[in-house]
């Protein structure tokens, strides 16, 4: 496959500045006051495309992904609080629809009417929501081992949750967050908590500290573990799939997270054009390099760009 990229420079439209580390071009956007950082890969006159990381992870995500889809214009967004974007502000919870809305603001930003979608866990759930939403917005969206879901919670613990993130927010009070000798510490302790190898923890890694007196440490706002209040019950994700238009395809990683996998035949039976394709790998199934290839073979069949 062709890797060749033709890159972007940081566009006119932000006065924001930031550094990318290790990134092919650069971009930031003004979103609401607020900068909202992004990496670039692709061809300027390409297919739209907005790609969506997950959850405490960032645009480098895709850094094994996105060189291999050289025909999109593709755009990898870090969510607010996360990578190089600036947090939210003070008592403000991190939610979907606030994301979606920020997602939306830089597309409006870019003039693109219609984007193709890509999004992985978090960023895979995220997208489902907003194709329904705005069906209108989305030509194509991909999910890699994510979708929106309950997670098997009843809409008595959605209430309780509501309620456990409010207190939390009113209970919040600046902590430091855990300093690391260095970069590689950092990522070693990554595949102590999660699935991923060394090699795609080092590539999150890179994007995800900031160097403080002793060491390094996360960028990541604390606020992200809080509750999640006003999630949706299974109901309301159901009547919200039906109004979906764009065809969408599932890429289940066998060996990856389970919360929304119980849900996948529900999410079949309401979403009008949703494709499931099941792959063996691990969670982060798009950056290991032992398992992207078939992830890249899957996303360019999908987005028709062997055609």
């Amino acid at each position: 496959m062709n890797s060749s990229t033709n890159l972007f420079v940081t566009p006119s439209v932000t006065p924001c500045v930031t550094q990318e580390p290790q990134a092919p071009a650069s971009a930031v956007f003004e979103v609401f006051g607020r900068c909202i950082a992004a990496k670039r890969w692709g061809n300027a006159d390409g297919e739209p495309t907005i790609a969506l990381h997950g959850w405490l992870d960032n645009a480098n995500t895709f850094d094994r992904l996105a060189p291999f889809l050289p025909e999109l214009n593709l755009v990898a967004l870090d969510f607010a609080g996360h990578g190089l974007s600036d947090h939210r502000p003070a008592g403000v919870h991190y939610q979907s629809l606030d994301d979606i809305q920020d997602v939306l603001a830089v597309a409006q930003q870019l003039g693109w009417d219609k984007f193709n979608v890509i999004g992985h866990s978090m960023g895979g759930a995220i997208a489902s929501e907003m194709a329904a939403l705005f069906p209108e917005r989305i030509i194509r969206a991909v999910h890699i081992d994510g979708f929106i879901a309950t997670g098997g919670a009843t809409v008595a613990e959605r209430i309780d949750q509501s309620r456990k993130g409010i207190q939390r927010m009113l209970a919040a009070q600046s902590s430091s967050q855990k300093v690391f000798a260095s970069v590689e510490a950092m990522a070693i302790r990554v595949t102590e908590a999660t699935d991923q190898s060394l090699e795609a923890a080092r590539v999150l890694v890179a994007r995800g500290h900031k160097v403080v007196a002793g060491g390094v440490t996360w960028r990541t706002d604390s606020r992200i573990r809080f509750p999640t209040p006003l999630r949706p019950s299974r109901e309301h994700i159901n009547l919200l799939l039906q109004d979906s238009s764009a065809p969408a395809l599932l890429l289940v990683a066998e060996q990856g997270d389970s919360w929304y996998r119980g849900e996948i035949e529900d999410a079949q039976a309401h979403h009008p054009q949703l494709t499931v394709k099941r792959m063996q790998g691990p969670h982060h199934i798009h950056l290991e390099p032992l398992f992207v290839d078939q992830v890249i073979a899957a996303t360019r069949d999908f987005l028709q760009l062997d055609i």
